[in-house]
């Protein structure tokens, strides 16, 4: 069965950062360099990995691999994906 809940706010994407399961993720929609991306994060122990994806037109769908980045905090992760969002957070936990 596949789950998703919407996250509305940073303070709630920081909760779930820190809670994060090895068998979970979290997608957040922003812009990077002028042009739309998606950021994956995913969590293995202690170290976090966030894959940002260019996105297709038309679509939405992920497209070509732009940045492997890894962390070792969740503040850390958060603010990386802070600076991919302006204005209103789009992210998903899955």
């Amino acid at each position: 069965m596949f789950y998703e809940q919407t996250l509305t706010s940073f303070p709630q994407l920081a909760r779930r950062l820190r809670s994060l399961d090895q068998d979970a993720g979290i997608r957040v929609a922003g812009r990077a360099g002028g042009r739309r991306v998606l950021a994956f994060v995913t969590r293995f122990g202690p170290r976090y990995t966030m894959m940002t994806y260019s996105v297709k037109s038309g679509t939405g769908a992920p497209d070509r691999r732009l940045e492997t980045l890894e962390f070792n905090s969740p503040e850390k992760v958060g603010a990386a994906l802070r600076k991919l969002t302006s204005g209103r957070l789009r992210a998903w936990l899955y």
